[in-house]
């Protein structure tokens, strides 16, 4: 009897978990997938080696943690704080825009089915 694939690497996965935690590593899946030897795609293919990679990369700080504001006297942080507000309304904008375009498209579609059943109508006399 053949083992189940995959046990290996699902073991190799953990061990490499367990071994960048204990020395202090950032955890994320592209150093996790390094270390154990597998693909990211794995990792994510594995509920339950997915859920401890997020679990240890939240509480480590990894990719997933907040990014510290930059402070007041840091040169480029005015920079910073415009190009967000930017973003921020540029999110704004493309949110009201795909809005709108839904709405178009929810009218478009009523009028589809409309003439749809009229010409089922007309097809069936």
């Amino acid at each position: 009897m053949q083992p189940d694939p995959g046990v290996r690497e699902r073991r190799n996965g953990r061990a490499a978990l367990a071994g960048l935690v204990k020395n202090g590593k950032r955890i994320n899946f592209t150093t996790v997938a390094r270390a154990a030897g597998v693909s990211t795609d794995f990792l994510y293919r594995h509920p339950g080696l997915c859920a401890l990679v997020e679990r240890h990369r939240a509480k480590g700080g990894g990719p997933g943690a907040a990014v510290p504001e930059p402070t007041a006297s840091s040169p480029t942080s005015s920079a910073v704080r415009a190009l967000t507000a930017r973003l921020a309304q540029e999110k704004t904008a493309h949110q009201e825009e795909v809005e709108k375009l839904r709405k178009a498209l929810e009218v478009a579609q009523g009028e589809n089915l409309l003439l749809r059943r009229r010409l089922a109508r007309f097809g069936t006399d």
